[in-house]
């Protein structure tokens, strides 16, 4: 059977904090919102849709 629907990897405390500390993403700098996230996602806040 078929998978049907939208799979999405889910983002760990370890990696947005590591995101955060080196400020890049394949070498762009995040943005004010990006930062944002990344940061409630290392607090340990659930990412909502």
């Amino acid at each position: 059977m078929p998978f049907s629907g939208v799979y999405r990897k889910r983002l760990s405390q370890r990696k947005a904090k590591k995101i955060l500390g080196e400020g890049m993403v394949r070498g762009h700098s995040l943005t004010k919102k990006q930062k944002r996230f990344f940061g409630a996602v290392a607090g340990g806040q659930k990412p909502r849709k």
